[in-house]
């Protein structure tokens, strides 16, 4: 295996920063899957039957984003069968649109999220299209109800738009206060993105409000797992190929199916999965800054994360959030190996 660590900041900027992040017993994966979330999925529950034993998925919440919600529904559906989970977990939907309606999509994953396989699946699970696969509450009002009974003990990893945390701070704003830890995919800390500016990320381009106004919230514990940490750590062909390019059990052949459509130019990345493990074995994270971010709303740089890096920015134009920079990558490669196994 190997780790290429490609960008750098002065040391002087980085400072000490060291967090000690708690170990939540309690978690909602809020998704908006998208193949690289299915992924995530399957390794949160090789985690959680192995590794965590005194842990618990409550559930998962579908927000739109990858992919329609209703292809976000059934993507988490047809996932949650596939893996280590000894009862799949309930499935909530979400927020169909972005809080501004402006319908942003990239098909990374092809229109369906799921690399163009997901009626194959289906029809390989004998599921109806039009069937109802989630349960009748909202997803909203379940992040609520959750967040009201387990309150420190819960953590909410988010690796999708934050549509369905910002409707339901709107509605609820008393979980700031009760809410264990927020945890995020998105943004960018040395503005390294994915988006047609090069600055912006794609879970805060899909909804630039939510995200701001979220970040804005004065939850106990925010962490950020940027997109350009997720690029300072790359797999060589080898070990990307075990994971990504093998069909020797049911796990392995649903992922290479819902890859082998996109494109991997020079080498294989780890997304949302690094978002997962990090939250769910957070000793995983072995670096942190803790900085005011800003989002930007407009302009060219619109859907930027802006940081704080020498205090000169107004406090309430920023958000402070502890921001991941480096994780125990063997350990990340590890358990994406392993969760292969059936």
């Amino acid at each position: 295996m190997s780790c290429t660590t490609n960008f750098k900041i002065p040391g002087m900027l980085l400072g000490n920063d060291v967090k000690q992040f708690n170990k939540y017993t309690k978690f909602i994966i809020d998704t908006d899957a998208g193949g690289d979330d299915a992924h995530a999925i399957m390794m949160a529950s090789y985690i959680l039957k192995y590794i965590r034993k005194d842990a618990e998925l409550l559930g998962i919440t579908c927000v739109s984003g990858n992919a329609s919600l209703y292809n976000v529904v059934k993507n988490v559906y047809i996932t949650s069968r596939y893996c280590h989970f000894e009862q799949p977990p309930k499935i909530y939907k979400g927020c169909e649109y972005d809080s501004m309606r402006t319908f942003h999509r990239d098909f990374f994953f092809k229109e369906d999220g799921f690399g163009g396989v997901q009626k194959q699946y289906l029809q390989e699970l004998n599921i109806n299209e039009n069937e109802q696969l989630y349960e009748n509450k909202h997803a909203v009002d379940f992040i609520k109800e959750s967040i009201q009974k387990y309150e420190d003990q819960l953590c909410i990893i988010c690796i999708g738009p934050l549509t369905n945390i910002y409707i339901t701070l709107i509605q609820h704003p008393q979980i700031v206060n009760q809410l264990g830890c927020l945890f995020c995919m998105c943004g960018t800390y040395m503005g390294i993105g994915n988006q047609v500016n090069g600055i912006a990320e794609f879970n805060i381009a899909t909804d630039i409000l939510a995200t701001k106004m979220v970040l804005r919230a004065e939850f106990k514990n925010k962490i950020i797992l940027p997109f350009d940490t997720v690029l300072s750590y790359s797999l060589d062909k080898d070990v990307g190929g075990s994971i990504f390019n093998v069909q020797y059990n049911k796990i392995t052949k649903l992922i290479h199916d819902i890859y082998k459509n996109v494109l991997f130019e020079t080498c294989y990345y780890l997304c949302d999965e690094l978002a997962i493990v990090m939250a769910m074995i957070p000793d995983t994270i072995t670096q942190t800054l803790m900085r005011g971010v800003h989002i930007v709303e407009d302009g060219f740089a619109k859907g930027a994360m802006i940081v704080n890096w020498i205090d000169k920015m107004r406090k309430e134009d920023t958000s402070e959030v502890a921001i991941v920079t480096q994780f125990d990558w063997n350990q990340m490669i590890e358990i994406a190996l392993k969760t292969n196994q059936e």
